[in-house]
């Protein structure tokens, strides 16, 4: 009987146990909830399973979470590559960069499930390298993202470009293992970031940039998250590259093509250059002048020509020549200096110097609107060889000296109005070769013949000139400093004279117009100062402040405001930005970068930067108490001006 009651035993035991593992079973094969198997063991525990069941049935627990997280794994690993796979087609099927940029931070944020995705891209030197650009986001809140530009060896991207490899941080503003900056802790705390996960794109050695999924919480990024997210930017990075060459071979297709179309119109140019040379040579034999060159030149280009000094200054002009910006004509000066050949400054206006060998004998402007390079380079050559020829000639005569110094007796007098006076403007400007400082010196009440004798001897020994006007004396001396040349004229006059000679200075002046207006400033320094009393002083113009201006007869108010403030009001007309505000509030919120930073509106490092930007433009000592009393009142009545100015518009 023991043994028949054992045996059934047995049978009960192994009945239990296939049952169990059936139940089992079929939680695992329908995906049931974890807690359903724990529910199983609690359940037979409740109806009082003996120890032998309970283990066994631990045991299939054990077993069936282990199944249920394979599966899992392989159900998330399945459906991870089916979104790597159609995000390779996605890829695969974009056609311009823009577009991948786009779409690779949406498929990087949806695969790892992140609240926001960038891309960092690297700068090439013709886009301000080096350094990085963010060129792509999704999911991000506000708009300070794309185009953010950063220093290639700062924040997360450094470390990953450092190391070519995926590093995270789970609280990016708490992490002291980062190397910060400034711009990029701004938007990462705008956004509200925490976590922040960096893998590089690279094609084999090649680097493209950096790709970063962020989340707004602290998060721990798994070895199975950082490498599905390096799987995606290697996708990215071939996609990237082979775009990339795309493009540059569709831009080599369109040159060669540009190259093929121009390629006919050889001979055509050619044939042009020959007539118009003749048409020059005939200009030159008549002796008609450089009217008459220009005229024939713009016929030729059928648009504006003209001629500029060695630092970009006009100096006669034919037809309509736009307006370009003096900056740009000075650095396309250098440039056909240096290679010899015409310079385009902007899209349809080229440069050319008249004599590469001679830097002093300016340049020639043409306006042709959208003519090929291939088309106007020669007729350029052409013209910019018969006006040198034509200048050389001009300067060759033994009267150069007497017509110099006829022009300058004729630019601080009265000017007439003719073609001769326009053709020695010219060669006075060309001539000039480097800055000049204008002085005006009033010493007896008379210009006595010995005043007139001395100012003429100290003037030939500079290289300069002299004029008399009126009971002062006009000199024209080499130099790129008004203050040392006034000193050393009353100096030496004085002495001279044995009589004190007060001396007002203005420059540095290099072409017709600049020496016109140095001699008004200069004469209106010296009147200033003797009305203060100041006989037997020098004086220009930064030395008077406001107090030249509040004197002067005509109240340069204009000419004041560009003298002290004029760099910052220049800069931000150029650029769009408000320094003039930012040092209209900072002074008066009285010099305190935290107050105008609360008044603008802005971050006080933001301020911080704008004043730097200021003390570049304006110098390192502007703060001083002489040069703040003349800023106040430079912004004061640049305020007035442009608010006058707004309701004339208005009106």
């Amino acid at each position: 009987m023991g043994d028949l009651a054992s045996a059934d035993g047995e049978d009960e035991d192994t009945e239990n146990q296939a049952e169990d593992s059936l139940a089992f079973l079929e939680l695992v094969a329908r995906s049931a909830p974890r807690a359903e198997y724990d529910q199983l063991v609690a359940l037979a525990e409740r109806q009082g399973a003996d120890e032998k069941r309970l283990r066994h049935m631990e045991r299939l627990n054990r077993l069936a979470h282990t199944a249920h997280s394979l599966i899992e794994y392989r159900r998330n690993r399945e459906a991870e590559l089916l979104t790597l796979i159609d995000a390779a087609h996605e890829f695969a099927a974009t056609r311009h960069h823009r577009e991948l940029l786009d779409a690779v931070p949406r498929r990087a944020r949806l695969l790892l499930k992140a609240g926001v995705s960038y891309i960092l891209m690297d700068l090439a030197d013709d886009e301000g390298g080096p350094g990085m650009m963010v060129g792509g986001a999704d999911g991000n809140a506000t708009p300070l993202f794309v185009g953010l530009k950063v220093p290639a060896g700062s924040g997360l991207a450094g470390m990953v470009r450092a190391r070519q490899a995926p590093f995270w941080t789970s609280d990016y503003l708490a992490d002291p293992g980062i190397p910060h900056e400034d711009d990029i802790d701004e938007v990462i705390r705008a956004e509200g970031l925490r976590a922040v996960l960096g893998v590089p794109l690279r094609v084999g050695d090649h680097h493209l940039g950096v790709l970063f999924i962020a989340d707004r919480q602290v998060r721990y990024f798994s070895p199975n998250e950082v490498t599905l997210l390096g799987t995606l930017a290697d996708l990215a990075a071939a996609t990237m590259e082979g775009i990339l060459l795309v493009e540059e071979l569709r831009g080599d297709i369109r040159q060669l093509r540009a190259n093929a179309s121009s390629a006919g119109a050889v001979l055509a140019v050619a044939r042009d250059s020959s007539r118009l040379q003749s048409d020059l040579i005939e200009v030159l034999l008549d002796g008609s002048g450089l009217d008459a060159l220009l005229r024939t030149a713009g016929e030729a280009l059928g648009g504006g020509v003209g001629i500029c000094g060695v630092r970009g200054e006009p100096l006669a002009e034919h037809g309509r020549l736009r307006r370009v910006g003096r900056a740009d004509l000075r650095t396309a000066c250098a440039g056909a200096l240096s290679s010899g050949r015409p310079v385009r400054v902007t899209d349809g206006f080229w440069l050319v110097a008249l004599d590469p060998e001679e830097r002093d004998t300016g340049f020639l402007m043409a306006d042709t609107g959208g003519t090929a390079e291939h088309t106007v380079a020669p007729l350029l050559v052409v013209i910019s060889q018969a006006v040198a020829l034509h200048l050389r000639l001009r300067r060759g005569t033994p009267a150069k000296d007497r017509y110099r110094q006829e022009f300058f007796d004729e630019l601080v007098g009265a000017l007439p109005s003719l073609e001769l006076r326009r053709e020695r403007a010219l060669m006075f400007s060309l001539t000039l070769g480097r800055p000049h400082v204008v002085l005006v010196a009033r010493g007896p009440r008379q210009v006595t013949q010995e005043f007139a004798a001395c100012a003429t001897a100290y003037a030939r020994r500079l290289g300069g000139l002299r004029s008399a006007r009126d009971d002062a004396v006009v000199l024209l001396v080499p130099g790129d400093d008004p203050d040392a040349a006034a000193q050393d004229a009353r100096q030496e006059l004085s002495g001279r004279l044995n009589h004190p000679v007060t001396v007002g200075a203005a420059g540095p002046a290099d072409t017709v117009d600049s020496v016109g207006e140095a001699y008004r400033e200069a004469t209106q320094c010296m009147e200033t100062l003797l009305a203060l009393g100041g006989e037997g002083g020098t004086a220009c113009a930064s030395d008077l402040g406001f107090l030249g201006m509040l004197l002067a007869e005509d109240n340069d108010v204009p000419g004041y405001i560009d003298q002290v403030i004029g760099d910052v009001v220049d800069y931000d007309t150029e650029r769009y930005t408000d320094l003039v505000g930012t040092l209209r509030v900072y002074l008066e919120s009285g010099r305190s970068p935290t107050r105008a930073a609360d008044i603008l509106n802005v971050h006080p490092n933001t301020v911080s930067r704008r004043l730097e930007r200021i003390s570049q433009l304006l110098g390192d000592d502007w703060q001083t108490p002489d040069r703040v009393l003349d800023i106040q009142l430079a912004l004061r009545l640049h305020q007035v001006r442009s608010a006058l100015s707004g309701r004339r518009g208005a009106a």
